[in-house]
């Protein structure tokens, strides 16, 4: 179940001011689309991003971003 479908999980996520949506399922995605508005270029872009990309809400303004690793992170994270 998606976290947004919850009772107390819609009240949560409208009180944050910074959301962060990664990769969604084909069967997933136009729940999350309707439940954030977001456009179809959006809703595009969460079907087919990559690892490390994702669209980040902001004051209802939405970017994509890509979380790029520094091999000093790699270090920690592939052990």
């Amino acid at each position: 179940m998606n976290f947004y479908l919850v009772k107390n999980g819609k009240t949560i996520i409208n009180i944050c001011s910074t959301r962060y949506l990664f990769k969604q399922s084909p069967g997933s995605v136009d729940e999350v689309v309707s439940f954030f508005n977001l456009s179809e270029g959006t809703k595009d872009f969460l079907q087919t991003a990559s690892p490390g990309e994702c669209v980040i809400s902001l004051n209802n303004s939405v970017t994509a971003i890509k979380f790029v690793i520094t091999d000093f992170e790699r270090e920690f994270v592939f052990t």
